[in-house]
């Protein structure tokens, strides 16, 4: 009698863990696709940008940076009204997950693809794409965080971002609102997540 029940136990435990990690493998895929463009011979590169950005809200970053590229395709879109709708939220702390932001793109026309590459393939895909790329840098469990790349110049050694974070236009005349140095966004975008470290969802033109 013991047995049955011991191996009874063991059955639902499997079960269980097995039910966790399905689980687990839907909220996440789709998983990042190795990207092995290489940027060439080109130093320098901005996006055309078409809209204001928005200043977010605590933990809101996915929808905002979400909302950007959507009106920079030529759509409406609000942060505040993204993240009321934006799907794969995690309980409590708000924060969406990536495929929360490709489902939304997704319904709305778009087709992002998410990536993980080095430098030089993430600035290839914002010059084939002509397009913002979204981001995620952060710091492990503790933080994360969706920014947007708009531009790059090597000669100066800097990225240039529109970050929703940010109070107010740190760049001026450069494109974006926010300048990194190379060295540091690496530091950045190395963020710690086992399998979404180096990842970048980029939309390419809007057809």
């Amino acid at each position: 009698m013991k047995s049955t029940t011991l191996v009874r136990i063991k059955r639902l435990i499997l079960m269980i863990v097995i039910s966790c990690l399905i689980g687990m493998s839907y909220l996440l895929s789709p998983f990042p696709i190795t990207d092995s463009n290489s940027l060439g011979t080109q130093h320098k590169f901005n996006v055309p940008i078409h809209t204001d950005f928005e200043q977010q809200g605590k933990n809101q970053c996915a929808a905002y940076s979400t909302a950007f590229v959507l009106r920079n395709s030529g759509l409406q879109a609000k942060g505040i009204e993204v993240y009321a709708k934006i799907p794969f939220k995690i309980p409590i702390s708000g924060y969406v997950l990536p495929k929360g932001v490709l489902t939304y793109l997704e319904s709305q026309g778009l087709n992002p693809i998410i990536y993980k590459g080095n430098l030089s393939s993430l600035k290839a895909r914002l010059v084939q794409g002509a397009a913002p790329v979204i981001v995620l840098v952060g710091n492990g469990f503790f933080w994360q965080h969706y920014m947007t790349l708009v531009g790059f110049d090597d000669d100066k050694g800097e990225l240039y971002f529109v970050d929703t974070n940010k109070l107010k236009d740190e760049n001026l005349e450069l494109p974006g609102n926010r300048t990194m140095t190379t060295d540091y966004f690496s530091q950045w975008w190395s963020n710690g997540l086992p399998v979404f470290d180096h990842v970048y969802i980029a939309v390419g033109k809007r057809s």
